[in-house]
């Protein structure tokens, strides 16, 4: 299955591919009658378009869908690989063999529609470090999309992240590292830090596990002067659940903040919805259920550049 967003996000067009041709699309004999089981992974058919996506797998838009169309979006989900492609950079992602890894998601993309908006010749000849690349697709653009970049370094707690990043980054100038990112940079100097971390905040989380909610972005911006050689920035992902919280981070650090892309998109972390305590601690703190094409709660996910006062 292949997934190719439009580089404006307004279109999301699903594509069959490999062995899917010959055991969804129909495709199970040649021109001469022989029987085909499979098919290059680079043989592609078109499936369907959908318009404006706000999440990468939509079971509401789906279900939209007519049913033969719909059956086949459905039966392409199951499949075992998807690959994942925006403004030409293309990852593969195997959750199987990734388990507890993230796919590329709507906000990794708005990630990457943001960071077209900055001027290319800022990363040039920079050192740059991404905590918690997850499937590694950030910094595979960056890489990719940003001629220029001096090294770029990734930190992950999970060991699957490191695996699923170091197998779709062939580049030498990326470096990986499975382990705890805080006490990595503790000693380390960098030009610009790439963080898309949790963003849902979470009671007690920053005493319980400072990379769950919002302790980790409020760690970097507090401490982003030690961090970040001089000029440097940060580029992070901020939800409107964490406004106060992060917001008020940012004034009392003194650290300027610059909004670089926003999309309202569905709240659709089933862990956190299952989880009666954490909704409603973020109903207590303003979470409303609003219904709307099909999902009970919606944020606003804004990726910002935060650049410290040095």
């Amino acid at each position: 299955m292949i997934t190719r967003f439009s580089t404006d996000l307004k279109e999301q067009n699903v594509y069959a591919n490999g062995f899917e041709l010959a055991t969804i699309m129909g495709l199970d004999r040649d021109e001469n009658g022989n029987r085909v089981y499979d098919y290059p992974d680079d043989k592609e058919v078109f499936v369907a378009t959908i318009k404006n996506p706000v999440l990468v797998t939509d079971i509401y838009k789906i279900s939209k869908f007519k049913p033969t169309t719909r059956d086949t979006l459905v039966k392409l989900l199951e499949s075992p690989i998807k690959v994942t492609e925006y403004n030409g950079v293309r990852l593969v992602f195997e959750q199987r063999k990734y388990k507890s890894v993230w796919g590329p998601n709507i906000d990794t993309l708005l990630f990457c529609r943001a960071l077209n908006k900055l001027d290319k010749k800022t990363f040039q000849n920079k050192s740059l470090i991404e905590i918690g690349p997850g499937s590694g697709f950030i910094s595979k653009y960056l890489l990719e999309k940003f001629p220029g970049i001096k090294s770029i370094t990734l930190v992950d707690l999970n060991p699957k992240a490191i695996e699923s990043s170091g197998d779709n980054i062939k580049d030498p100038r990326a470096t990986f590292v499975c382990g705890d990112a805080i006490k990595y940079i503790h000693d380390k100097k960098f030009d610009i830090l790439i963080c898309n971390p949790p963003y849902i905040p979470r009671q007690e989380s920053i005493n319980d596990n400072p990379y769950e909610g919002v302790g980790l972005i409020n760690y970097l911006i507090v401490d982003s002067e030690e961090i970040l050689n001089p000029g440097g920035f940060i580029v992070s992902n901020l939800s409107s659940l964490s406004d106060t919280d992060v917001r008020s981070v940012i004034k009392e650090v003194g650290t300027r903040e610059i909004t670089l892309d926003k999309m309202t998109v569905p709240l659709k972390v089933c862990n956190v919805l299952n989880n009666k305590n954490w909704m409603k601690y973020l109903i207590k703190n303003g979470l409303r259920k609003s219904y709307k094409n099909g999902y009970e709660y919606y944020q606003m996910i804004s990726i910002v550049k935060i650049t410290p006062k040095f």
